[in-house]
């Protein structure tokens, strides 16, 4: 399924958007394709829920051959973008009364309690400020490496003292998080949860956080140094995490992306309330950064909401949303081959994938910033 069989195409002069802007993004990317900074990419935009573009590029690596043709009917793997996705499966948890942001780990994994954790919260989970960034994690796909990897983040001490500062963690934040959702639904596999409470009634058919689903062909990123091989977890260990294992179809994320946009709406129903939405995209230490840059000083604490990375008003530009978004855009990265962000205030989604990871990470965000305000300056009354 492409973008615009759900979203209906419309030229950008109709949608108030300059088309040479948007060409030019596209040109953008065909240089780097060019230069063999990527094999291929794919980008689209989405205003006012009609699709004004949807490009791919290049090919990418299916297990076999580095030469497949890519396309929007490719499967992809959203590495950390699946940090919203779960966020938003806790979201629903704590709307069904199961477990609070700021109920404490250990009240629904009491072993959590070890280590100095007693006072991390979920809130704290979500916002990378929890104190353990640095557990090393096993694979999640099986109910045997989810369960050695909980109790790994149980027994970790913790790092720095909670809430003080935030830094990125990049599976353990989320697989607490979801774990506590677990303990308060009776203990269902995560990939069943998430399809029951969330792709079932968004119609993201194609997520997943078990194995591709249907027979959609999947683009193997980082791209293996060597074939054959398979998508198995001894080989894409993020496979199932709930921070880094959700794959699917470029669609579902912006099936996604319009749900928070659309503050909870999507199909003609309410998924969540306008306030969940509302505290998931609010810079939770908004006042701890104001208060040091006032000071003169760096913030300890980047600016999350509960899953979501938040644009900011100076910035962060490294993440890729460039210097053109709205400040109160979201959005999340996925390694360095996946970007999505969402602008309230121009009413537009994007996406941006390449099919595989790129030598310098200086070089993907400059790319991703290109990408993103050329798709920016086509809004003409920014």
């Amino acid at each position: 399924m492409r973008p615009s069989d759900l979203y209906p195409a419309a030229s950008p002069a109709q949608m108030g958007l300059r088309p040479e802007a948007l060409d030019n993004a596209c040109a953008y990317i065909e240089q780097a394709i060019a230069a063999g900074h990527v094999p291929g990419a794919a980008l689209v935009a989405i205003r006012e829920e009609h699709t004004v573009l949807e490009r791919t590029w290049g090919t990418y690596c299916d297990g076999h051959t580095r030469d497949r043709r890519f396309s929007l009917e490719t499967t992809n793997l959203f590495y950390s973008f699946s940090k919203p996705i779960s966020a938003t499966v806790v979201a629903m948890a704590v709307e069904r009364g199961l477990l609070g942001w700021d109920d404490p780990v250990s009240r629904h994994v009491p072993a959590f309690a070890q280590g100095g954790k007693e006072a991390v919260t979920i809130r704290h989970l979500l916002t990378h400020s929890a104190g353990i960034p640095t557990v090393n994690l096993p694979e999640a796909v099986t109910e045997d490496g989810w369960r050695a990897g909980v109790q790994a983040c149980c027994e970790h001490p913790l790092e720095w003292p909670v809430g003080s500062r935030s830094a990125y963690h990049g599976l353990s934040g989320l697989l607490m998080a979801a774990e506590c959702v677990r303990q308060a639904t009776g203990n269902p596999a995560w990939d069943d949860l998430a399809r029951a409470w969330l792709f079932e009634p968004l119609g993201a058919e194609s997520l997943s956080f078990a194995r591709p689903r249907g027979d959609a062909p999947v683009a193997l990123t980082p791209q293996p140094a060597d074939l054959p091989t398979a998508l198995e977890p001894d080989r894409y260990r993020l496979m199932g995490h709930p921070a880094g294992g959700c794959m699917g179809l470029l669609v579902d994320i912006h099936r996604f992306l319009w749900l928070h946009l659309n503050d909870g709406l999507a199909n003609g129903a309410r998924l969540l309330q306008p306030e969940t939405v509302r505290e998931m995209r609010r810079i939770q230490y908004a006042a701890a950064i104001q208060d040091a840059r006032a000071a003169g000083r760096e913030p300890a604490h980047e600016p999350w909401g509960l899953g979501w990375l938040l644009r900011d008003q100076l910035g962060p530009h490294w993440f890729g949303y460039g210097q053109r978004t709205a400040p109160q855009t979201f959005g999340h990265a996925g390694i360095d081959t996946v970007l999505t962000a969402a602008d309230p205030r121009a009413r537009l989604t994007l996406s941006f994938l390449t099919t595989d990871s790129q030598e310098d990470p200086e070089q993907v965000t400059r790319i991703r910033n290109g990408v993103t305000d050329r798709v920016m300056e086509a809004v003409r009354q920014y």
